[in-house]
């Protein structure tokens, strides 16, 4: 039994000149993420160290939402 295919992720990353970086393009923090398109974020976020996401008009509590797919936030 051969698995299905996975969806190629609905955004793009665009590496920034150098060797750190990459921007984000094609998808909307507001939303909630499927698992597919965590693990893509994942994946580019350990590959490029820093994502840049670019004219995200979201609130302090969509940000958190954001946030909370890569890990328990802390206050500092």
């Amino acid at each position: 039994m051969t698995a299905a295919p996975q969806p190629l992720p609905a955004f793009e990353v665009e590496p920034i000149a150098g060797a750190l970086g990459a921007e984000v393009r094609g998808i909307d923090l507001a939303r909630p993420l499927d698992p597919a398109t965590r693990q893509s974020l994942h994946d580019a976020w350990m590959r490029h160290h820093v994502l840049f996401f670019r004219d995200q008009a979201i609130t302090v509590d969509q940000h958190k939402a954001f946030a909370r797919n890569f890990g328990e936030l802390h206050v500092h």
